[in-house]
């Protein structure tokens, strides 16, 4: 089981004092959990999106001087990223009401139906201006 450290910052949490869980392990070896099992095992209830601590170069979080992003994820079936060997997440609550555990496409939103527009009749041509006297 891997251990998700997590801090939600408007509730007053810092990075520095992180929330710690465990997540389920994900079902290939040595990798890390997917963004769906973060979700579906986080200990709070109501609907939350996630960032990720993340290196900006892919596998230089080890070096000293590395530096960090937090990465969103919305893909369900993505490894979470991963820094210095630990899952850090930034977590932002969106609803108390907890979202569906089904992690599949989201359905497709349907179109506003549009309203046919009336067009004004054309113009008249504007009338021919008076000849002007001979002079």
């Amino acid at each position: 089981m891997a251990s998700i450290r997590y801090f939600i910052p408007e509730d007053g949490d810092a990075e520095e004092y992180p929330n710690v869980y465990l997540a389920p392990k994900n079902q290939h070896p040595g990798r890390p959990p997917t963004l769906g099992q973060v979700k579906s095992s986080f200990p709070l209830p109501g609907t939350y999106h996630f960032r990720f601590k993340t290196p900006i170069i892919p596998g230089a979080d080890q070096q000293p001087n590395a530096m960090a992003v937090w990465m969103d994820f919305t893909d369900p079936h993505k490894c979470v990223g991963v820094w210095r060997n630990s899952i850090i997440a930034k977590v932002t609550r969106v609803s108390m009401e907890n979202e569906s555990k089904d992690y599949g496409p989201p359905p497709a939103a349907a179109a506003p139906r549009q309203q046919p527009v009336e067009r004004a009749p054309p113009r008249a041509p504007a009338p021919a201006p008076p000849p002007r006297p001979p002079v």
